[in-house]
C-alpha cells in the first residue's frame, strides 16, 4: 500500500506554495509536530509578494477581522498580535437593515476572547504610517524566527513523478529563470486569487479548484474622533434587502473604515458608489461626506463551494483552495484546513489515501456539510431581509423586550450569522427553535396586518 512509503521521516523538506495565513499556519504547527515525534524538517516557503507593501500588492483582500474564537486559539498557540498589527478591538456588531437596526452584544461574556481588526498587508495604498500594520507579514516572520526559510520568487510549475518513492519538484524564478527544488511534501496554501490553482488542476490528478464570485472593498480614510464616536467600537453588518448585495460590512480601523460587499453576483466599482450612497449607509459617514478622488480598492474571489480532490502523493492543498466556509472566517478555516493536513502528514502519512481518510473527508465534515446548510440559511435571510415590514417589527419588538430570553435568543442568532462563531447547523436550530417562533407569532401578524392596510392606503391614494 502507498501509504505505508510514505512518510515525512527524519531531514524531510516541506515546500509550501503562498506565504500567506494558511502557509504559516501550516508552517507553525508542522514545526510543532516534528519537536513532538523528535524530528528534524525543512520548511521552504515561497512567497511572491511583499506584504510589508501598502494597498493591493500586499494585500491578500479580505476584511481581515480575526474572530474571538480564532483569536483564543492563536493565542493558545503562543501567537500573539502585537499592538501595531491590531487595528482595532471590535466589541460588538451593529445590525442594519434598510429601515431598522440593533446593536448586537457578544452572548458570553464571560469569554476573554476578543475580536481584531487587522490589515493583511501593511494597509490602504495613500495610508501615511511608518510601522508595520501586516498582519500576514507578522505571521510570516513568527515563522522564519523558527527556522522556516522564505523564497521570495513565483513558483511556476510542479512536477510530480509517476513514481511515489521520487521527490515532487518545485520549478520556482523569475523572468525566465527556472530553478528547482525537490520536496518530499508540496503544500498549496496560496489563495483563491492566485492563478496558481489553474496550473494544479494541470497537474490532472483531479483536483478542480472551487467556485467563486467577486467582491468589492474599499478604505475610506475618516477622522480616527468621529470613528470612535459613530462606531463605537463595532462592525456595521448591512442586510438591505437590495439587489445585487447579499450583505455588507464596514469594519473600523482605527483612521480607516473597510467596506466589504458581497452580491449575488460579481460585483463592480459601481456597485460600491451604489452601497455607500445608500441613505442607510450615508448615515454611518460624516455629514456632507464624499468619495475621495484616490481611494484603496480592490475586486477579490471568494468561494462558494469546496474543492475536488485538493490533494495527491506528496502534494495538499489547505485554506481556499481547498476547503474553507463559505462567505465567513476565511482565516479560521485556513488555520483549520492546515491543522488537519499537519495531523494527517505527520501522523499517517503523505499518501494520497492518507490525504484522504484523515485529511480531506474530516475537513469536508467540519466545513463543506455544514456550507450546505449555508446557503439553505443565506436563502432564507435573503429572503426576510427584503420583507421590510416583518423585519422592522421582529428586530424593534426585541429590542423593546432586551434583556428578556427572546431578545437574547435574537441576539445570539444574529451575532453567530454575522460572526460566524457558531456552525451553520446550529444556527438553523438556533433559527427554527418552536419557542422562538411561537413567541413572534403575534408580532408577525400584526405587522402583516399593518402592511396590508398601508398598501390599501396607499393603492386608495393613487386613485
Amino acid at each position: 500500500m502507498t501509504e505505508k512509503r510514505l512518510h515525512l521521516t527524519n531531514n524531510s523538506r516541506i515546500a509550501i506554495i503562498g506565504g500567506g495565513p494558511a502557509g504559516s499556519f501550516f508552517a507553525n504547527d508542522a514545526i510543532r509536530q516534528a519537536k513532538r515525534l523528535g524530528i528534524n524538517i525543512q520548511i521552504t516557503i515561497f512567497n511572491s509578494k511583499d506584504f510589508s507593501q501598502r494597498g493591493p500588492s500586499g494585500c491578500n483582500m479580505s476584511a481581515a477581522v480575526i474572530a474571538g474564537t480564532l483569536h483564543a486559539k492563536l493565542t493558545r498557540d503562543g501567537i500573539i498580535l502585537p499592538e501595531s498589527i491590531i487595528r482595532q478591538e471590535i466589541k460588538g456588531y451593529y445590525f442594519h437593515t434598510e429601515e431598522y437596526g440593533i446593536e448586537l452584544y457578544k452572548p458570553d461574556q464571560t469569554t476573554k476572547s476578543s475580536i481584531m481588526a487587522v490589515y493583511r498587508g501593511n494597509g490602504p495604498l495613500y495610508s501615511t504610517h511608518t510601522e508595520s500594520h501586516s498582519f500576514d507579514d507578522f505571521l510570516l516572520n513568527h515563522v522564519i524566527k523558527q527556522g522556516v526559510t522564505v523564497i521570495s520568487e513565483t513558483v511556476q510549475d510542479i512536477s510530480l513523478s509517476s513514481n511515489i518513492n521520487t521527490p515532487a519538484t518545485v520549478i520556482y524564478g523569475k523572468g525566465d529563470q527556472r530553478n528547482k527544488m525537490e520536496a518530499d511534501l508540496v503544500v498549496g496554501a496560496f489563495g483563491i486569487n492566485s492563478n496558481m490553482a489553474k496550473k494544479i488542476e494541470n497537474l490532472k490528478f483531479g483536483y478542480i479548484s472551487p467556485k467563486t464570485i467577486r467582491t468589492c472593498q474599499m478604505e475610506i480614510p475618516l477622522d480616527p474622533a468621529f470613528i470612535k464616536s459613530s462606531f463605537k467600537d463595532n462592525i456595521h453588518v448591512f442586510a438591505l434587502g437590495i439587489e445585487p448585495f447579499r450583505f455588507a460590512s464596514m469594519v473600523p480601523k482605527g483612521n480607516y473604515v473597510t467596506v466589504s460587499l458581497v452580491g449575488s453576483r460579481n460585483l463592480t466599482s459601481n456597485d460600491l458608489i451604489d452601497f455607500i450612497n445608500h441613505p442607510t449607509v450615508r448615515k454611518n459617514l460624516p455629514h456632507n461626506w464624499e468619495m475621495p478622488e484616490k481611494f484603496c480598492m480592490c475586486l477579490p474571489k471568494i468561494v462558494l463551494s469546496h474543492a475536488k480532490n485538493p490533494f495527491t502523493d506528496r502534494l495538499v492543498l489547505v485554506g481556499d483552495a481547498s476547503i474553507s466556509r463559505i462567505f465567513k472566517n476565511g482565516l479560521e478555516s485556513a488555520y483549520m484546513t492546515s491543522q488537519l493536513a499537519v495531523r494527517a502528514a505527520f501522523e499517517y502519512g503523505i499518501s494520497s489515501e492518507d490525504f484522504a481518510g484523515h485529511y480531506y473527508k474530516p475537513a469536508r465534515k467540519l466545513l463543506a456539510m455544514d456550507n450546505r446548510l449555508g446557503e439553505i440559511i443565506l436563502a432564507i435571510s435573503d429572503f426576510i431581509t427584503r420583507q421590510n415590514w416583518l423585519v422592522k417589527a421582529r428586530l424593534s419588538y426585541v429590542e423593546d423586550k432586551r434583556g428578556s430570553w427572546i431578545a437574547n435568543h435574537l441576539n445570539t442568532l444574529l451575532w453567530n450569522m454575522v460572526t460566524g462563531d457558531a456552525p451553520y447547523h446550529k444556527i438553523l436550530i438556533q433559527a427554527l427553535n418552536p419557542i422562538f417562533q411561537i413567541k413572534l407569532i403575534p408580532v408577525t401578524i400584526k405587522a402583516l396586518a399593518m402592511d396590508i392596510i398601508k398598501r390599501v392606503f396607499h393603492l386608495n391614494d393613487k386613485k
